[in-house]
């Protein structure tokens, strides 16, 4: 019987390593109550409610609009989110209420991004982007919010001016967000959300940028890689 211990203890943790997330391990002061979290997705209709609290980490108490958690964290980019705050977009003169991204590389250098929700509120996207002379953009879409469906694809077209020796060049550009796991467990994460992001120029149809991301509650951006 002594013998047969160690690899009873070993199939035990095993057991415990594959048992999906339960309501007591649940952080309810970081995230709010489990149950708002499960209620968010219809199993039936197979869509869910996707709340800024995913995208920024906070408390979500289940209500169905888009808040602005107060964010200070380094995602899994190793960009700072920081905000929100009010930023004037210097070619229309609105006011917006932004998110500031931040971060350094050596492949890139320093980024300063501000991102803002979309008018509809389907998404936050970009607004500002500090490479290439500096892009201001209306409407962008990058990260989902509100009500997505499980496989939905939806496609957003927008416009960016850039700076191109002291003129404003328009950018036609086209971001394409596909659901492709809208509630599952990743990494003992539950009610965890991956989709593709694919973004291109609107004009000559050439990709800009094709990737995967995937976002946990009380985590934000987890894990993401180029398609």
């Amino acid at each position: 019987m002594t013998r047969c211990l160690p690899a009873m203890l070993a199939a035990l943790a095993a057991m415990l390593a594959c048992a999906p997330v339960v309501a007591a391990e649940w952080p309810t002061a970081q995230l709010g109550q489990i149950e708002a979290w499960d209620a968010a997705t219809d199993r039936v209709t197979q869509s869910r409610f996707i709340p800024m609290q995913l995208i920024v980490p906070g408390v979500w108490d289940g209500t169905r609009r888009i808040d602005l958690p107060i964010a200070k964290i380094e995602d899994a980019e190793e960009t700072v989110w920081s905000g929100p705050q009010e930023w004037r977009n210097p070619n229309s003169g609105q006011t917006l209420t932004v998110y500031d991204r931040s971060r350094t590389n050596r492949r890139e250098g320093s980024v300063a991004q501000k991102m803002a929700v979309r008018v509809d509120g389907s998404a936050i996207g970009r607004v500002y982007d500090s490479r290439r002379g500096g892009s201001i953009c209306d409407q962008e879409a990058k990260f989902p919010l509100g009500v997505w469906k499980q496989g939905e694809v939806r496609t957003y077209n927008y416009v960016c001016l850039r700076a191109n020796d002291g003129q404003a060049v328009t950018l036609r550009r086209a971001a394409r967000i596909t659901i492709e796991e809208l509630d599952y467990e990743y990494h003992g994460a539950a009610h965890s959300l991956r989709f593709a992001w694919r973004y291109s120029d609107s004009d000559s149809g050439e990709v800009l940028d094709h990737r995967t991301y995937i976002f946990s509650p009380g985590r934000g951006l987890v894990g993401h890689s180029r398609r």
